[in-house]
């Protein structure tokens, strides 16, 4: 070739492409671990943003002027008024019309979370779930159905649903084109109220106004009278509430996840097939090649490839999420929202991946004097000698020694997936270990929570419950308590706990300073919380629009309870408009070996209830169980991305070999030495690389649990399983890695291996 054609950029095209064709395996591996990535992207992200989405617009079709919701509410959910707040708003000369509503979760068969809205049928909000079969909510014991309910639960018009024991008609099926809204399902207010046990609330009212330029003032007017109350501007409270940040955040931290992963697999690919053509490269700069030329190469492909798979992964992730949305299980939680910019950041993160991954080896590339280039041997780095110190060491283990950069290379990918899995394998166990410890573990003997939720928050109890289990010839004493969740300018997330002061419970929260709270207006925080919160002994501090004068503060050594509030059990009823009512009850026993009995007695007795041991609570509901599975699920897209990587790396290593294992064939080694040899250098660089990514996954808990105000909560929790499953994924993954390479090494004729190039 002459120097004139090879150093023209127009001859670097087909260049590329031979080469890539000429090693289409290892071509095929670089794309399908960028396309994993990238599908990750595409669904993880476009789940995270309908679900922020269809908390961030809920309720938008009405078309307010005002929405009103509970001051400082960190989740749509657990926002709480009295229905008689609504009269207030009605009074005011502005208000052509106000709408109450109250919505919450259940779970469904196999639908985990079931959206229930309850509507006053003669209120204008109702008129945007526009019925396109049968008519419109007119009475109690109805019910109109999303078209994804009513897809999912294959119900249709004059069908009967049953929900908690309670038989509801279906009288219409209705779009709004929100899918949130769309699949669940409308009852009147008066109906939701009774199934959730929340007489005479809601969570919010949309006021309509006669003059929709009057919103700003009559916003100023009903916060000086409403202080337990926030009022925002349109229908768009949802994106006002913390949590909407939080899933925001959450779809990008997702985003980079899968780009850090299958960019390192990526980058160990490209630095592979850079330092094979070292010779090569080191000819064409010879010839006349510029560093440009050299530089431009690299890249190119790299985007080739890069470019490839970011088109199949975003094809693969648009079928996979068309498939999951008509998962009932799937859909009823979260409806997957498209919108340009999933695409746009899916082609962005590729082509990002392609350049980080190929810039390095592509500046090391032109950067090596052609005289070094040809005297190159392979390997990264060439195939560094060893010292006398490695002689000692087995056979497989001084093959990965001979290629160190490969090596660490691969080993970083599997280190990566497997930091992930610790990660968010001890974060779920943290979480639970502390959300037990709350419910009384040690202290109470059971735990007592509303049965059929698809959120322990949502758990609502009547007091009559407690007094009744009081009474048990088994229990020693029953502690009630509120829990809730407010979030203030200081805190995004604070739990507030409502307790009586002469109860066992109490005894959870370690006064360190001060004293526990006697008298209404009084709350104890935990010292973290009054950290966050800038406040001492004396302060007042306002929790939900109401004044509280802090008494004292607390240590419990739990991240759930440190970050909270104490305060007593009639103001926490009041606050999160619970009269009469607890969140869950705490059970301590006479003998705890009655505990089964006392357990199906209460369940007998009360089947409205779900009784656990109070270790066990956690491991009983529906919402941990599902946040276990999210992560399982997360940390699976890592490992699947990363076994690619391995897969590729040690077929690379193979393909180096392959004089070298003919020569072994040749002098009599049988293919199942071959298979264990390689098999046996794949494994030691899962161990090498899981062992690295447990301990950053441990380090980087350890850095999360720093973060201010929202750390405390974080806290990881390592049980064996936590390091059995690593230990599971790191050498699953290196065996996974050396399958296909360790047979085709197997297969290689002793002859065809000698000649080989």
């Amino acid at each position: 070739m002459a120097v004139d054609e090879v150093a023209n950029d127009d001859g670097v095209g087909p260049m590329i492409l031979r080469h890539l064709i000429q090693r289409r395996l290892r071509s095929a591996l670089t794309v399908l671990g960028v396309a994993l990535g990238i599908a990750a992207i595409v669904v993880l992200t476009a789940v995270a943003g309908g679900l922020a989405s269809g908390i961030g617009d809920l309720f938008g079709g009405s078309d307010a002027d005002l929405t009103v919701t509970q001051a400082e509410a960190y989740d749509p959910f657990i926002s709480s008024l009295d229905e008689q707040d609504g009269e207030i708003i009605r009074a005011q000369p502005q208000v052509a019309d106000v709408a109450g509503i109250l919505y919450s979760a259940i779970p469904l068969g196999d639908i985990p979370f079931f959206v229930v809205f309850g509507y006053e049928p003669d209120r204008y909000a109702i008129g945007h779930f526009k019925v396109t079969e049968g008519r419109t909510l007119s009475d109690d014991r109805e019910i109109v159905l999303g078209k994804g309910a009513a897809r999912n639960l294959k119900l249709g018009v004059g069908d009967t649903l049953r929900i908690a024991d309670n038989a509801f008609r279906i009288v219409g099926v209705f779009e709004t084109g929100q899918s949130f809204e769309e699949a669940g399902g409308v009852m009147t207010l008066s109906d939701a109220q009774a199934l959730f046990k929340r007489p005479r609330q809601v969570n919010l009212f949309q006021v309509k106004l006669r003059a929709p330029d009057q919103a700003a003032a009559l916003r100023d007017r009903l916060a000086d009278r409403m202080p337990q109350a926030q009022i925002t501007l349109g229908t768009g409270a949802g994106q006002r509430l913390e949590i909407y940040a939080m899933l925001e955040a959450f779809a990008l931290m997702i985003g980079l996840v899968a780009a850090l992963v299958g960019g390192l697999g990526m980058m160990n690919t490209i630095f592979m097939g850079v330092f094979e053509r070292v010779r090569d490269i080191g000819v064409l700069r010879a010839l006349g090649w510029r560093r440009r030329h050299v530089v431009w190469m690299i890249v190119a492909e790299a985007l080739l490839l890069s470019g490839t798979g970011g088109v199949l992964g975003s094809l693969f992730g648009w079928l996979l999420l068309g498939v999951l949305n008509r998962l009932p299980a799937f859909s009823s939680m979260i409806v997957a929202s498209f919108a340009p910019s999933t695409f746009l950041e899916a082609g962005v993160v590729a082509f990002g991946m392609g350049l980080v991954a190929a810039w390095v080896p592509a500046a090391w590339a032109a950067r090596l004097p052609p005289i070094e280039a040809l005297r190159y041997e392979g390997g990264v780095g060439g195939a560094q000698p060893l010292g006398a110190w490695a002689t000692r060491l087995p056979a497989v283990a001084r093959n990965l020694l001979r290629r160190r950069g490969r090596t660490v290379l691969t080993a970083g990918g599997i280190a990566i997936g497997v930091m992930i899995v610790v990660l968010l394998d001890g974060l779920t166990q943290g979480v639970s270990a502390q959300f037990n410890q709350v419910m009384g573990e040690g202290a109470a003997d059971l735990a007592i929570a509303q049965a059929d939720l698809a959120d322990l928050s949502l758990s609502t109890l009547d007091a009559a419950v407690g007094q009744r289990v009081a009474t048990m010839a088994d229990v020693e004493a029953v502690a009630g308590m509120v829990m809730g969740f407010v979030s203030t300018p200081e805190m995004p997330m604070l739990i507030v706990f409502g307790l009586e002061a002469d109860e066992f419970t109490v005894e959870q929260f370690t006064v360190v300073e001060g004293r526990r709270p006697s008298a209404r207006g009084e709350a104890m925080l935990g010292r973290p919380a009054a950290e966050g919160a800038r406040a001492q002994l004396g302060d007042v501090v306002r929790i939900s629009g109401r004044p509280f004068k802090v008494v004292g503060l607390y240590e419990s050594g739990v991240g759930y309870q440190d970050m909270g509030a104490v305060v007593g059990m009639r103001e926490a009823q009041d606050m999160f408009e619970k009269p009469r009512q607890v969140s869950f009850y705490q059970v301590r026993l006479r003998r705890p070996e009655a505990a089964a009995t006392v357990m199906a007695e209460i369940e007998r007795r009360f089947p409205e209830t779900a009784v656990s041991r109070s270790s066990e609570l956690v491991d009983d509901t529906a919402d941990f169980q599902r946040l276990d599975t999210i992560m399982t699920a997360l940390s699976s897209i890592a490992v699947i991305v990363g076994s690619v990587g391995v897969v590729n790396t040690i077929l690379m290593s193979v393909l180096e070999r392959t004089r070298e294992i003919g020569v072994l064939r040749a002098v009599g080694w049988r293919r199942r030495r071959v298979i264990g040899q390689i098999a046996a250098e794949s494994l030691l660089l899962g161990a090498f690389g899981g062992a690295i990514g447990t301990v950053l996954g441990m380090i980087l808990l350890a850095l999360i649990t720093l973060v201010p105000t929202l750390g405390a909560l974080l806290a990881g929790a390592y049980t064996p399983s936590v390091f059995v499953k690593a230990a599971v994924v790191s050498l699953g993954l290196g065996a996974l890695g050396s399958v296909y390479p360790a047979w085709r090494a197997s297969r290689i004729a002793p002859a065809e291996a000698l000649r080989y190039e």
